[in-house]
């Protein structure tokens, strides 16, 4: 293995968690039929959403003909970027190991929430560089993606190291000859970036 000088960390249920229970229930509320995160994502095209194919405005409109009482746009957004909490140790462990090597984040997420989840959180202070599915086309795992982040991050895959809660997606980035962390743990995780870095954060 390559001397790791890059690590390219995953967003959603790494540095940034989130649930859709409040969403679905306040949208159930409102006459939708939603079984779980599969069928709503089936129902208003969430993985088009995230691939760029559809507007901002398309994707509300589909929520909301989900519902016998549609929302102002102002209220759907407001809800649909609700779903997020921080995960403050994944935060600072990336702040501090930025001191050291080079970090950037790569997501599968949509427009709206790829600006919120920027203001809210000030993602740009936890890395060097930042991308996103819906700005390439490609969602992980898929190797277009991994080929865009590598060229607009100027990374050598052999020495970067991408961690990501789905398995499929790291087995993506080392199909492209990245490396990988399977996130399940923060202590493992963690404890695999300080051993592969040779940095103690």
């Amino acid at each position: 293995m390559s001397e790791i000088k890059n690590v390219v960390f995953d967003v959603g249920r790494v540095l940034i968690d989130f649930c859709y229970v409040d969403f679905f229930n306040l949208l159930r509320q409102r006459g939708a039929e939603i079984v779980d995160e599969e069928d709503f994502s089936a129902q208003v095209g969430l993985i088009g959403y995230e691939c760029g194919e559809i507007s901002n405005s398309e994707f509300l409109n589909r929520v909301n003909e989900l519902m016998n009482d549609p929302l102002p746009d102002d209220q759907l957004v407001a809800a649909w970027n609700s779903l997020f909490t921080s995960v403050p140790a994944m935060l600072n462990f990336a702040k501090g190991l930025k001191a050291y090597c080079r970090v950037y984040l790569l997501s599968n997420t949509s427009a709206l929430h790829w600006e919120y989840l920027q203001q809210q959180f000030s993602l740009h202070q936890y890395c060097h560089d930042l991308l996103a599915s819906y700005q390439v086309g490609y969602m992980k795992p898929a190797a277009e993606i991994f080929t865009a982040a590598a060229e607009q991050f100027n990374i050598d895959p052999e020495a970067t190291v991408f961690v990501d809660d789905k398995q499929e997606n790291v087995a993506g980035a080392l199909a492209c000859g990245w490396n990988g962390i399977w996130h399940r743990d923060r202590m493992e995780t963690t404890k695999r970036l300080r051993e592969l870095t040779g940095r103690d954060v």
